[in-house]
């Protein structure tokens, strides 16, 4: 999407330029000196301004729960809650949404698991719906229950 953005204002810009040269000299170097001014503003604002950093942050801070699943002919739908226990706003979680087989008086074991990033923002003890969509795998899986495992977890820098 930012590409796309990038290279509409770079088109019109080329198109704003083409047309004030074919106006002549004066109405050109007037827009050449405008958009110069302009570029070297948003430079400045961009280099010069605080922006918030991504730091790497412990995965337990970030717990997430399932509470529903729902199957389709190509995917499962899982339903659930993913809440920020941390003291800083969460930028990008990385989750592992993993199909369980839990046989009685034994451990639960991993059936089929797909690694998933969830860019959303969760301020510091926020909660918010967790909504996945996790691709059917090629063999037929029967699951008891799903989990959402958090692998890697980034936080924005006070």
């Amino acid at each position: 999407m930012r590409f796309l953005l990038v290279l509409t204002v770079t088109v019109a810009v080329v198109v704003l330029l083409w047309g004030s040269w074919q106006a002549g000299r004066k109405p050109f170097y007037l827009v050449l000196a405008g958009v110069a001014l302009a570029g070297s503003i948003f430079l400045g604002a961009m280099l010069l301004t605080d922006q918030e950093r991504r730091v790497p942050t412990d995965p337990e801070t970030v717990e997430t729960s399932i509470s529903s699943v729902h199957e389709t002919e190509t995917t499962y739908r899982l339903r659930g809650e993913i809440i920020n226990r941390g003291e800083n706003a969460v930028a990008r979680t990385e989750i592992m949404a993993e199909a369980l087989s839990c046989p009685p008086a034994k451990a639960c074991e991993v059936l089929y698991g797909e690694r998933m990033t969830l860019s959303m923002h969760i301020p510091a003890g926020g909660r918010y719906p967790l909504n996945l969509s996790v691709p059917r795998p090629d063999r037929e899986i029967q699951a008891e229950r799903w989990r959402a495992r958090v692998l890697r977890v980034e936080a924005y820098d006070r």
